[in-house]
């Protein structure tokens, strides 16, 4: 494998881990602690459609890096099996959040909970909120579960890199 192909598929696996660790442990705990439920959680409403498109989209190009070098290479997807079958789950998973968990999550706070609170329905946000927070720990679940594959992307990586050194 090409050096600089190399580089390119670790900066993306950074990439990956770093936007994963700065939003999980810096952004939505500073905002959290800084804003209103409300006003944190529109904030990070934000910011997730571009987090989670961002990194299928990454997960897409790696696999699809790895792709062509196995036209050159048939022995690249025998060595990395277990790396693609990880950046397939994490592209799958990003997919998820994107497509499922977050406008379900945006529907019952944007739409539901906010309205049932402005209006004084109590009983009512307090069902939404308990909806809201299923997704939130399902999402949770499929965030940490991410950072884990993400992880283990690059370990697999660079034991690749490192087994294959001569070839660079």
């Amino acid at each position: 494998m090409n050096k600089y192909v190399a580089f390119v598929i670790l900066l993306m696996i950074s990439v990956l881990i770093g936007s994963n660790v700065f939003l999980s442990f810096v952004v939505a705990p500073v905002l959290f602690s800084n804003f209103d439920k409300i006003a944190a959680g529109s904030i990070m409403q934000l910011i997730f459609p571009y987090y989670f498109k961002i990194n299928w989209i990454l997960g897409i190009v790696i696999y699809t890096i790895i792709g062509v070098l196995s036209f050159k290479d048939k022995e690249i997807v025998k060595s990395l099996k277990w790396f693609l079958v990880s950046i397939g789950a994490i592209v799958i998973l990003n997919m998820a959040q994107d497509r499922s968990l977050l406008p379900m999550a945006q529907s019952i706070q944007k739409n539901q909970y906010v309205q049932a609170l402005e209006e004084k329905q109590n009983e009512k946000a307090k069902v939404l909120y308990s909806q809201f927070s299923t997704v939130h720990k399902v999402s949770s679940f499929v965030n940490i579960t991410t950072m884990i594959l993400e992880i283990f992307l690059l370990y697999n990586f660079l034991s690749f890199l490192k087994f294959s050194r001569n070839k660079l």
